[in-house]
């Protein structure tokens, strides 16, 4: 497969699995239901909690390719923080989504349609900062910039919009009306993701808008290996 951890922003390791990988939206989306079903067969257990043998026999079910298997399988062990053989599945599987072949802007609404389990079209204040916290969490897996917990706080704030629509909620981040779009441009996350292999990710011109104190960017030793 070779080196295809490159961190910067410039040009995000990311990106570069999102050409290799061949998982599309459609097995991503029969993941994250094979993996819901599974997390209901462990009464007592937090509603998205499922094994690494649910997770396997859910790749295998969805006969996901072996070389997209072997990257699954890596990042579900990052993800695995207690080393106890469980994850939350809707962690990984957002997590999976922006790492898809497609441009920013498609793999960033996959993420929201894969954290949005009702298909509601919009998402919470606390769902809207797990969805970020988990884009984060897999470029700090991968070696990529990352953005410090206080800047991604400042980033959902100012992403939230009120609106009087979304039935029992006051406010919400309607994703489905453009909203990816003001993601990937606000001037935060523009600093934190643009690359050169996206075109629709725009050259933030002056410099980093994000502090570099809160832009890590992270060490050999912390990146997702994946040489053979």
């Amino acid at each position: 497969m070779g080196n295809m951890m490159s961190g910067g922003a410039d040009r995000l390791a990311l990106v570069a699995l999102s050409h290799v990988i061949q998982c599309r939206r459609a097995e991503l989306m029969g993941l994250r239901a094979e993996l819901q079903n599974a997390s209901l067969a462990h009464p007592g257990t937090s509603k998205t909690s499922v094994t690494r043998k649910d997770f396997d026999h859910a790749l295998s079910t969805l006969n996901i390719e072996d070389s997209d298997c072997e990257i699954f399988d890596r990042l579900f062990t990052l993800f695995d923080k207690t080393g106890a053989g469980k994850v939350n599945y809707m962690e990984v599987v957002v997590g999976l989504s922006v790492l898809v072949p497609g441009t920013l802007n498609n793999r960033l609404l996959l993420a929201f349609e894969i954290a949005d389990d009702e298909g509601k079209g919009y998402l919470d204040k606390s769902s809207l900062l797990f969805l970020l916290k988990t884009l984060n969490l897999t470029c700090n897996f991968l070696g990529d910039p990352t953005l410090s917990p206080e800047v991604l706080e400042e980033l959902t704030e100012s992403l939230f919009i009120s609106t009087q629509e979304a039935e029992d909620l006051t406010e919400a981040f309607r994703y489905a009306d453009n909203g990816v779009g003001a993601v990937v441009e606000h001037p935060i996350f523009e600093a934190w993701l643009r690359s050169k292999d996206e075109e629709e990710t725009k050259d933030a011109g002056g410099g980093l808008i994000v502090p570099e104190e809160h832009m890590v960017k992270n060490t050999e030793e912390d990146r997702l290996g994946l040489d053979k």
